[in-house]
């Protein structure tokens, strides 16, 4: 099992995977700036935007205030402090945006947004 057309075959389903992971990148920032720029002009909000805005200045602040602490886990030690960084602000930021996403549903179902339109 372990003759050279193994070893070929790993590397062309690494290079398909880091084109599979390009490709989706680039489908996903496309995806979502194309309403931004289209919807800005059409309606003139700018609701996209400030959503946009508070997403980055959240990964911003998260960051800043990740901790890069080494720590040790099952024996081998992370120190790297921006991985340690990187790991927190994502962890710390999905929990944010989890319970704002979680507190929005829950008013447009309660049906306050319709009374304070008024």
């Amino acid at each position: 099992m372990a003759d050279a057309g193994s070893f070929l075959l790993a590397e062309v389903m690494l290079w398909l995977m880091y084109i599979v992971s390009a490709v989706a990148v680039v489908v996903t920032v496309v995806s979502a700036v194309r309403p931004l720029l289209v919807g800005s002009r059409r309606n003139g909000g700018n609701r996209g935007w400030l959503i946009v805005a508070f997403t980055a200045v959240l990964l911003l602040v998260t960051w800043l205030l990740g901790s890069d602490k080494p720590m040790v886990v099952n024996g081998t030690i992370f120190s790297d402090a921006f991985w340690l960084k990187a790991t927190d602000m994502l962890i710390v930021s999905s929990v944010i945006l989890i319970v704002v996403a979680a507190v929005l549903v829950c008013f447009g179902v309660s049906g306050m947004n319709r009374r304070l339109k008024r």
